[in-house]
C-alpha cells in the first residue's frame, strides 16, 4: 500500500520566453503521450500555469515513490533547455501522524 504524496513544482527559468517554452515541451509531451499510449509515465499535470520566469504545475500520486520518480523524470525532460535554472518540487504526504488528549493521557 503506498502514500499518498502530492507537490506544488515551481520551475524556474531565466525569462518568459524559456517558461513559455518549459510549458510547450511538457504540454507536447502530454499529447504525444496520450496518442502513441506510450503510458511509462503520466505526462498528465494539472494547474499548468506560466508566470514571468515560473512555471507551476500540480503533481500527486497514490505513492511517494512514483512521485520521487515523476519529478526526476520531469527535470531530465526540461534540465537542457537554455535558460531553465531550477525546479523545486515540495512534498506534502498523508502519515498516519499522532494524536494526543488529556482524557487520554495515564499520568
Amino acid at each position: 500500500m503506498g502514500v499518498y504524496s502530492q507537490t506544488n513544482i515551481e520551475i524556474t527559468c531565466r525569462d518568459n520566453k524559456t517558461a513559455k517554452k518549459v510549458a510547450k515541451v511538457i504540454k507536447d509531451k502530454a499529447k504525444k503521450e496520450e496518442k502513441d499510449k506510450e503510458y511509462g509515465f503520466n505526462w498528465q499535470f494539472s494547474e499548468l500555469e506560466v508566470g514571468d520566469e515560473m512555471v507551476y504545475l500540480f503533481k500527486s500520486s497514490g505513492r511517494y515513490q512514483n512521485l520521487e520518480y515523476q519529478c526526476e523524470e520531469l527535470w531530465n525532460l526540461i534540465k537542457d533547455i537554455d535558460g531553465v535554472l531550477e525546479l523545486n518540487a515540495p512534498f506534502m504526504s498523508e502519515a498516519d501522524g499522532m494524536y494526543f488528549s488529556k482524557e487520554n493521557d495515564n499520568k
